[in-house]
């Protein structure tokens, strides 16, 4: 997954509004994901603890969305008349400048442990053609399009997720401005972003059917298709992107969310209150595991769609302005941390790796557990001073946008 970058409009405005919060909400979504991947040294825990824990999964969800509307917002007058030349590698240069110094720093320091542990079992041999040939095609970022281990889902496991990013950076200039012409009314948003979130459900659907009852696939390969492929998370980068298309049209209108109060009572807060309530109650909703056919396969296919409108919402109501979580999002700590979060989730997969190669034991102690958790937040924010934010400016040169 990347963690997008939050940043001011490209044209001016007469108040742009202040998008930090959105930030520090990347560092909850960033943190859930690492608390996610320690599940296993965490136990054992109460079973509703956990299932809040694996509900981590769904950060992904959000960092999507949250891309696609921050980079609408961001980036939309490059592309209203069209998606020339220019504009389109100068923004494709900005986004790798953006996220790929960390994303080759997570690689390499990921790789030592992985061919030590290969080593140690004699099988790097065996196999050391095809983890160099799986290691260089996740250097460029290819790895989310091949459905097979060891080219997804073993060198830096998380960084999948940047794979699908650049998928949706080479289809954003095409997106945005095919939006911005189509859709110019309030209800063509809407009705946009029901047909992405029905789109990518049905999608799903059409996939799992095929992938069980049509052509025999293995667990394995499916699990890849299902949580990696950037084909199928696509809907969720477009519903973000529609949701940030609202944001720019709305954000000056006297009756918009930005322009109401910020009592508890005013729709900012109401919205965020509705949009944590549903995320809650899809978190801890249990899965339907049979036997009628049909209810499973929408029961799955629904996975990552039912969290497309709470999380938009959540977002478009924190963006507006001040709400009932501003006394924590807007804390200097907590953007300090938010603008850490896309280091963080790129490099905590190798301390993942460390316990569980058995170094500090079987099953690590808690202070060991501790001490990797709350020490990779601690190295992101390093690596975000010393290597995202010196290389971004050497990648973009001359660019300041």
């Amino acid at each position: 997954m990347t963690l997008p970058e939050v940043a001011e409009p490209t044209r001016a405005t007469n108040a742009p509004p202040d998008l930090s919060q959105l930030t520090s909400l990347r560092f909850v979504a960033a943190f859930a994901v690492l608390v996610l991947h320690y599940r296993d040294f965490l136990g054992p825990l109460p079973d509703w603890v956990m299932r809040g824990i694996v509900g981590g999964q769904y950060g992904v969800t959000f960092f999507f969305i949250l891309s696609g509307f921050i980079l609408t917002y961001r980036y939309h007058g490059w592309f209203a008349a069209g998606v020339g030349d220019a504009a389109f590698w100068r923004f494709q240069r900005l986004r790798v400048a953006r996220l790929y110094p960390v994303y080759l720093f997570g690689l390499l320091l990921d790789t030592p442990w992985h061919l030590i542990e290969r080593a140690q079992v004699d099988q790097l041999a065996a196999v050391g053609t095809t983890y160099w040939a799986s290691w260089l095609l996740n250097a460029v970022g290819l790895q989310a399009w091949v459905p097979a281990v060891p080219f997804a889902m073993f060198w830096n496991t998380p960084a999948w997720s940047v794979s699908a990013e650049f998928f949706f950076y080479a289809s954003f200039p095409f997106l945005v401005h095919g939006l911005g012409r189509r859709l110019r009314s309030t209800a063509g948003l809407v009705l946009g972003f029901v047909l992405a979130v029905c789109g990518g459900i049905a999608l799903y659907a059409v996939v799992i059917y095929t992938m069980n009852y049509v052509v025999a696939v293995g667990a394995e390969a499916q699990y890849v298709v299902l949580v990696y492929n950037p084909v199928l998370r696509f809907s969720e980068f477009v519903a973000g992107s529609l949701a940030g298309w609202y944001f720019v049209r709305t954000q000056h209108q006297p009756d918009g969310l930005r322009h109401r109060g910020a009592s508890l009572g005013s729709p900012r807060n109401l919205v965020v209150a509705a949009a944590l309530v549903a995320i809650a109650a899809r978190v801890w909703m249990p899965d339907y595991t049979g036997p009628n056919r049909w209810s499973w396969l929408l029961d799955v296919s629904v996975k990552y769609g039912s969290f497309v409108l709470p999380f938009a919402a959540l977002i478009l109501a924190v963006a507006s302005g001040r709400t009932v979580l501003s006394g924590l999002l807007c804390r200097p700590w907590m953007i300090a941390l938010g603008e850490a979060s896309y280091a963080l989730y790129i490099i905590h997969w190798s301390g993942v790796t460390v316990l569980r190669m058995g170094y500090f034991g079987e099953k690590p102690s808690w202070a060991v557990v501790a001490l990797f958790l709350f020490g990779t937040v601690g190295a992101s924010a390093l690596c975000h001073r010393w290597i995202e934010v010196p290389w971004r400016a050497k990648l973009r040169g001359s660019s300041t946008t």
